[in-house]
């Protein structure tokens, strides 16, 4: 059986993998009709997310451990065809800050 003090540092230890499995996203919206709906929906969605950051009216940090699918499936549902959005991986990478002078659309990208 565990101690107190064993117990709490395997819980530590879980909390810290949770952490560093984590990815951050950058969410930004734009509305192009029904503001006021898109807005409370936006909203509702971001208050069922664990781990927000409103940097903005309508631009997000989000950390999560899920996948950006399933992230954008959850909010997805608040757009119309004349709404934009981007949801950003910037989750920090290993391989950031390299070919900063390359040409190439995509090696940009992944410095993101």
């Amino acid at each position: 059986m565990l101690g107190t003090g064993q117990w709490n540092s395997k819980l530590s230890l879980l909390e810290r993998m949770k952490v560093m499995a984590s990815r951050i996203y950058l969410f930004s919206y734009e509305c192009g009709s029904n503001k006021e709906w898109t807005d409370q929906c936006i909203t509702e969605r971001m208050a069922s997310l664990y781990d927000i950051k409103q940097l903005h009216h309508s631009l997000y940090l989000i950390k999560t451990t899920d996948d950006v699918r399933l992230l954008e499936t959850h909010l997805i549902g608040c757009f119309d065809r004349k709404d934009t959005y981007f949801l950003v991986d910037i989750t920090d990478q290993p391989h950031q800050y390299q070919n900063l002078l390359s040409k190439g659309l995509f090696s940009w990208m992944d410095n993101l």
